[in-house]
């Protein structure tokens, strides 16, 4: 009824669905040829845009502030890590006696000691336990949180045909005063400095660090460590039990010492897998990732 009388009154003739061809027949050509132009056009024009079928049942990507997609796994509820450029840089490897920010038992996975930052003198874990529990000879203590991968550690190198042993576990800052002596008594107090730490510098004071060598060898530094079976083995899979390399060769200008491949760190697995694929030397990671 409402259509009809509308028609009746424009004097518009509406074409039915079926009337189609009617309508486009009462169109002059020129008309037909310049709609059929904009149709392509336009279908062109969305192509090369990109644009297509919208799947009402795809879920938007959130977007970082650069437009990014973000990495599958990052809700926007997670916290995302500070860009580099938004850390202060490490600092380089000048000498100091700062006490550590993050030097509680409870945070040896987040302390940082190098040539700047200490432990307290007194500092000492209140459960270190024998090596020995982890199957290790050469005595030397560790604390009781590293002995299980300690453990699995020792035995994976057993198998593989790389027997350990320890050559230095814990040690006190008045045991580390001693050996840092003898280094300046033989090479000077600069030469001792590159492969030496102060007393209260030494990661051996965490009772979180070992020097391997190999179970029938002597002290490791009195040979190339890196290329004996030990080494190597310890190189490629120490960190799959959670300890790291703390000196790498080559990286001495981040760790302030020269090489030490018979010297890890224990972070616990989850710690070490995340240092070991960042590329980053220790103690850069550390300092990234401690708020130091």
């Amino acid at each position: 009824m409402q259509t009809r009388r509308i028609r009746a009154q424009s004097g518009v003739r509406f074409a039915r669905p079926d009337d189609g061809r009617a309508l486009w027949s009462n169109l002059p050509l020129a008309v037909v040829a310049m709609i059929v132009v904009a149709i392509v056009s336009g279908a062109l024009g969305a192509s090369r845009n990109g644009a297509g079928t919208i799947d009402p049942s795809a879920s938007p990507q959130p977007t970082g502030p650069t437009g990014a997609t973000t990495p599958a796994g990052v809700g926007s509820g997670a916290t995302a890590a500070p860009a580099p450029s938004s850390r202060p840089p490490l600092p380089g490897c000048r000498y100091g006696d700062e006490i550590a920010a993050h030097a509680g038992y409870g945070e040896w996975r987040r302390t940082i000691v190098d040539t700047m930052f200490r432990l307290p003198a007194d500092y000492r874990p209140p459960d270190l336990v024998a090596g020995a529990q982890a199957g290790l000879a050469g005595g030397g203590s560790v604390r009781n949180v590293a002995i299980a991968d300690l453990r699995e550690l020792t035995r994976a190198a057993r198998n593989a045909g790389a027997r350990l042993a320890v050559q230095s576990a814990y040690r006190s800052a008045a045991r580390q005063a001693t050996v840092f002596g003898g280094w300046v008594r033989v090479s000077g107090i600069v030469g001792a400095r590159r492969f030496s730490a102060r007393p209260g510098h030494s990661e051996h004071q965490l009772g979180t660090a070992i020097d391997f060598r190999a179970a029938r060898g002597g002290p490791p530094w009195n040979g190339d460590f890196a290329s004996t079976p030990q080494g190597k083995w310890l190189a490629a899979n120490a960190w799959r039990f959670g300890w790291i390399m703390s000196y790498p060769a080559g990286a001495q200008a981040d760790t302030c010492y020269s090489g030490e491949p018979w010297h890890f760190r224990y972070l616990g697995r989850p710690i070490a897998a995340e240092v070991h694929h960042s590329g980053l030397s220790l103690r850069a990671w550390l300092w990234r990732s401690s708020g130091q």
